[in-house]
């Protein structure tokens, strides 16, 4: 079975990126994985640096100690089996050593090498439970309480749980001749098969519940960021849609707040008319907002045309939807550069107010 594809859904919201400082991290490493500083260092930037949203980020951390734990956990099963063997052997041994005559002496020293193997296998149990536990907290500092980063984490522990079911059967069917355990261990693989597959399942009816638009997150990222994740190219074609229509709302508002500063202008105020009434400095203030959110939207609807022009391909493989999430990115960052679209235009009239500039963009916003 391949990985639960519903869990990189949750690398689509930006506010699960959030940074996290690199020395919190390295900390992380010295006291998780007990190393030493420098190699912490080195760790922390091989291990984390090619994740989907950078390095330092939250759910670095979030895959970092999952794989932590996963490991501890194959390790720990890996040498449980191994012990086995060795008491198996060792037990070989005393068996042979009585049909041998041997002293009680020589059995008693065999019996204490089993209680020391037991021993050592009881505190490296110990030892790496404990490794897990100060793992744990600090997964729960990280996660805190932000529900989409508890979904990831809960995302990825299905994966680990199936991925750890089947590391055991397939160990067990090489070394267990007791056929009632490695039946036992299929039906927990199947069993942790259906519940991962129930819960890809489940968080695909969430996605697209959580894919109704409203006005107010068409420029906000982490919204476009969920809605475009869900891969369904109708809710592409929604944004564009409903960005249309809200490019034509911002439009109007801008072109209502350039005809009353035109029609003040007309008037020839004075300087302290002007400073008086603040209907120039407010005017501009609220063209500058509404302008901003303009550009944005534009520049995304040109990027929401490219995806439905080439018939979601876009939203087909991860890298392309990374690259799309970029363009996203870019996007409303681009509308809220001053050198450019009309926010260039709204910055330019601040400079130099008259009734020829103030009609020459309200012709642009017609």
């Amino acid at each position: 079975m391949s990985r639960i594809k519903s869990h990189s859904q949750f690398l689509l919201e930006r506010d699960l990126s959030q940074e996290v400082d690199q020395v919190i991290l390295a900390e992380m490493l010295l006291e998780y994985y007990n190393i030493s500083e420098g190699k912490a260092l080195d760790t922390l930037k091989n291990s984390v640096s090619k994740a989907l949203l950078g390095p330092f980020s939250r759910l670095s951390v979030i895959d970092t100690i999952r794989k932590g734990n996963l490991d501890i956990q194959k390790e720990i099963i890996t040498k449980e089996y191994d012990l086995e063997d060795e008491i198996l052997d060792l037990e070989g041994k005393i068996d042979e050593l009585r049909g041998k005559g041997a002293s009680r002496n020589e059995i008693a020293r065999i019996r204490t090498q089993i209680e020391r193997k037991n021993k050592e296998f009881r505190s490296f149990v110990k030892m790496k439970r404990e490794q897990m536990n100060k793992g744990m907290k600090l997964l729960e500092k990280t996660i805190g309480k932000n529900p989409r980063r508890k979904e990831y984490y809960e995302a990825g522990f299905i994966d680990d749980k199936y991925e750890l079911a089947k590391f055991e059967y397939e160990l067990a069917k090489k070394k267990s001749s007791d056929e009632s355990v490695v039946k036992k261990l299929k039906d927990d693989l199947d069993a942790t098969s259906k519940k991962a597959e129930a819960f890809v399942s489940k968080t695909k009816e969430s996605s697209k519940k959580g894919a109704s638009i409203k006005d107010q997150d068409l420029g906000d990222l982490s919204q476009i960021r969920k809605n475009v994740g869900t891969k369904d190219l109708s809710v592409v074609v929604s944004l564009r849609e409903k960005s249309k229509k809200k490019i034509s709302e911002i439009k109007s508002q801008m072109a209502k707040v350039l005809s009353e500063m035109k029609s003040f202008m007309a008037k020839s105020p004075s300087y302290d008319e002007v400073k008086k009434s603040g209907k120039i400095s407010n005017g501009i203030k609220d063209l500058e907002e509404k302008a901003n959110e303009l550009d944005s939207l534009e520049n995304l609807v040109s990027v929401y045309g490219e995806v439905i022009s080439n018939k979601g391909k876009d939203l087909s493989k991860e890298s392309s939807l990374t690259a799309l999430f970029s363009k996203i990115n870019n996007a409303i960052n681009d509308g809220n550069d001053a050198g450019s679209g009309v926010t260039k235009e709204v910055i330019d009239l601040k400079t130099d107010i008259n009734l020829k500039e103030i009609g020459k963009l309200l012709k642009k916003l017609s």
